[in-house]
């Protein structure tokens, strides 16, 4: 058996019995592992996003206290400015109508103070909101009012405010406004009385304030937009952002994402930010009148919660697969020891099948499995005894009639000579019919005793140079009879007229019959038959097997036949089943489909020459189109 069949042997047997076993402790050993890594996972993961969220939670309250402090201390500052020198410029400027010196003192505080607006709007300056829809005018009333307030709100860069005659009187910086702090304070006369109201703003365009002031306390991420018309702008980060911002301002906008902060929720996502991911957060700014005018987002890195949490993944699957090799190990070795010996049994029961008796298994031990093995190795000898007489008692046989056959065979050719007296013609037919006949078994008598002595080991080649294009023309001719009988054509194609090589000419020519005479037996009527012979010189030459849908070749691996000559036989009969072609190279096998022309051991013997001529042999064949037979023989001269 040769190491391909072994091996086909070997996984078939492991589909059938290791892999149930293996299967059996994987399925024990990997369901309970699944469960336990799918939900310890399920808790690291939820615990990781409960952290985060904490985390996020505290981040965004230290925001909000960040930015309450700050419009805190701006609308203090406005309070004492408009107490200690404001309210006295005024004065002035409402007697002396100089507003000159009560600029100069607008820009001294928006200076120091460092704020980028401050506006002075008198008494009569001021026109109330008769809708109440303005928030910046809702401010100025209340100042107006006897109440100072402080909000967020989005300024024009204009500086122009509606509903102030005269634009009032104002200080302004180089920067634009836009979202910004507001603190709104009145000015008192000394009678108590409200004669005008004081706005200063400070926008939230700070560089270096308190996104960054965050960013070193928590090192979470901050930015804050400012929304008009339900379209976001960046106001400030501490994220190191492009040039460009419209795809990040684009990812705050969602569908319900209004909503979201109209309902007063919080609303968490998971954006991508550049160069990271983060679970981050949106709260709303809102400002006097309670409409949203901004948003802030506070982020925090996604490694900070996922990191610890893919580590103990990482942990429990380093656990998982350590166990489940163990798992995997353990059950090979147990069933190692059980299938073990079942394939050496299983090997060694096709082998005997095929015709290997010499087949032993050698299993110690004293369980079941040993004691099968020794009975095994008594049924294959006495097998093989069997296999010893039967071969001997078909040697004696066939050599025992050979000889008188031979006696027969001269007597019949003295008959037909007329050594023993003249013959009539009708008696002359009837002894060559006789001959024939005796001729067709002398020659099966001839072929068992060849396989026999093939079989045996005791086949000595008798080599010498020849011509074998000159002997398949050879033997052509002395079997066109029986080719003319269906009025076949043989015809013969060779790439060289004369190819020398050392082989045992007799039994090559025997081969030959046997292919020719085969090929003419299942060939149809007014067919054809086509011998080639092909001389490969090609040092490095591979012929591969011819295999598809429709056909299919007893060759299963590619062959070297370099320096050799290639010898086909093809018929355009009924061809070979798939099920046959298997079989047809051993000992007394007929194929269903074509007709038997002997005893089933002449492709046996085929295969036993060309073997020991150390050449190739094999059969390319469609079902219904025909067979091809060929041969390689070295070239050795």
């Amino acid at each position: 058996m040769n190491l391909i069949d072994r091996l086909k042997i070997h996984l078939k047997f492991i589909d059938t019995i290791t892999t149930k076993l293996l299967t059996l402790v994987l399925f024990i050993t990997v369901i309970p592992l699944i469960v336990v890594a799918n939900f310890s996972t399920t808790i690291i993961n939820q615990n990781m996003f409960d952290s985060s969220k904490s985390e996020l939670n505290f981040g965004a309250l230290l925001v909000k206290q960040k930015y309450q402090e700050e419009l805190n201390n701006l609308k203090q500052q406005t309070i004492q400015a408009s107490k200690l020198y404001i309210a006295h410029y005024y004065d002035e400027y409402l007697i002396t109508k100089n507003k000159n010196t009560l600029l100069n003192s607008l820009d001294t505080f928006r200076n120091t103070s460092k704020l980028d607006y401050c506006l002075l709007v008198g008494n009569n300056d001021f026109i109330p909101d008769p809708n109440k829809s303005n928030s910046l005018l809702k401010l100025i009333d209340q100042a107006f009012q006897g109440k100072a307030n402080a909000s967020t709100e989005i300024l024009p860069d204009s500086s122009i405010i509606s509903g102030i005659k005269n634009n009032g009187l104002f200080s302004k910086s180089n920067n634009s406004l836009g979202l910004s702090h507001i603190a709104v304070s009145p000015i008192f006369n000394d009678k108590k009385q409200v004669i005008a109201a004081l706005l200063v703003t400070k926008s939230l365009k700070d560089k270096g304030g308190i996104p960054y002031i965050i960013k070193g306390m928590t090192g979470a991420s901050l930015t804050v937009f400012e929304i008009q018309d339900k379209k976001p702008k960046i106001v400030t980060t501490n994220l190191e952002l492009a040039d460009n911002n419209a795809e990040f301002e684009k990812q705050l906008l969602s569908s319900d994402f209004m909503d979201h902060f109209k309902s007063s929720n919080t609303y968490f996502v998971r954006m991508q930010q550049p160069n990271r991911f983060e679970m981050g957060q949106y709260e709303s700014i809102k400002n006097f009148s309670g409409d949203i005018v901004g948003v802030v987002y506070t982020g925090i890195p996604e490694y900070k919660f996922t990191e610890p949490g893919n580590n103990n993944i990482k942990l429990i699957s380093l656990i998982s697969v350590i166990s489940l090799i163990v798992a995997i190990v353990i059950a090979a070795l147990f069933a190692r020891t059980i299938t073990t010996p079942i394939l050496k049994l299983v090997i060694a029961a096709k082998s005997i099948a095929s015709g290997y008796l010499h087949q032993r298994v050698n299993i110690k031990g004293n369980d079941e499995m040993a004691q099968l093995s020794a009975t095994f190795n008594q049924m294959a000898d006495n097998l093989q005894n069997q296999e010893q007489l039967r071969d001997n008692f078909v040697a004696t046989l066939t050599h025992d009639l050979k000889v008188p056959m031979l006696a027969e065979n001269q007597t019949i050719s003295y008959l037909l000579k007329e050594a023993y007296g003249p013959i009539t013609e009708e008696q002359k037919d009837v002894l060559e019919l006789i001959k024939s006949t005796n001729n067709s078994s002398l020659e099966m008598v001839s072929t068992l005793l060849e396989v026999y002595r093939y079989d045996s080991g005791n086949t000595n080649l008798i080599k010498s140079e020849f011509d074998i294009v000159k002997l398949v023309k050879d033997s052509i001719d002395q079997i066109k009879s029986l080719a003319q009988d269906k009025k076949i054509v043989i015809s013969l194609d060779s790439n060289k007229d004369n190819i020398h090589i050392i082989a045992d000419e007799r039994e090559i020519k025997r081969v030959l019959h046997n292919l020719i005479s085969n090929a003419i037996t299942n060939g149809i009527h007014r067919g054809q038959i086509i011998c080639s012979i092909k001389l490969i010189e090609d040092k490095k030459a591979i012929y591969n097997p011819k295999t598809g849908m429709d056909e299919y070749t007893t060759l299963i691996k590619p062959i070297s036949i370099s320096n050799s000559v290639l010898v086909s036989v093809k018929d355009d009969g009924i061809g070979i089943t798939r099920e046959d072609i298997q079989e047809l190279f051993k000992r007394f096998s007929l194929s269903k489909g074509r007709k038997p022309a002997g005893t089933g051991l002449g492709l046996y013997y085929t295969h036993q020459v060309i073997t020991k001529h150390k050449g190739y042999v094999w059969v390319e064949t469609a079902e219904g189109k025909g067979a091809t037979f060929k041969f390689t023989l070295p070239v050795q001269v």
